[in-house]
């Protein structure tokens, strides 16, 4: 069973007003990969969120329920982030070229086994390690997940 890692933009933007088409591509994500039970998320997307949600001017009218939501998603936050996953993220920061906080997300999502990344901050299509990157909102979720996500 393949499962996925999601970041923190892909978890914001069912609360962001901004973008209405990502808040409806993102909404379809997560609730497909909650109902299959192929989500995988770590602490930090949770952690970021939060401080997102708190700090944007655009998440205003999100910060009365910020945690609510937040909490919905803790049963996924399986992936790892512990010493050795620090030292990995080192190393596909370097090796990647990618931001830290990426690297760190990345480091997670290898160690817990996903199979896919969904953020729109990475190259679409490319592997980290043994994770592919998939831009939530140039792919559809049956296109990926195939046909456990039609109807």
């Amino acid at each position: 069973m393949s499962t996925y890692f999601v970041d923190s933009t892909t978890l914001l933007y069912p609360l962001d007003r901004d973008y209405p088409e990502k808040t409806t591509r993102c909404r379809a994500w997560l609730s497909l990969l909650r109902t299959e039970d192929l989500l995988i998320l770590c602490p930090q997307v949770l952690n970021e969120s939060y401080w997102v949600v708190l700090r944007k001017d655009r998440f205003a009218h999100a910060r009365g329920r910020i945690r609510p939501y937040l909490s919905q998603y803790m049963a996924w936050a399986k992936a790892p982030l512990v010493a050795d996953t620090l030292s990995d993220a080192f190393s596909m920061e370097d090796r990647f070229g990618v931001r830290f906080w990426d690297a760190l997300l990345l480091a997670s999502a290898n160690a817990a086994g996903c199979r896919f990344f969904l953020s729109e901050d990475l190259n679409d299509g490319q592997l980290y390690g043994a994770v592919r990157a998939i831009n939530p909102f140039r792919h559809a979720p049956e296109d990926v997940l195939g046909a456990a996500a039609r109807p």
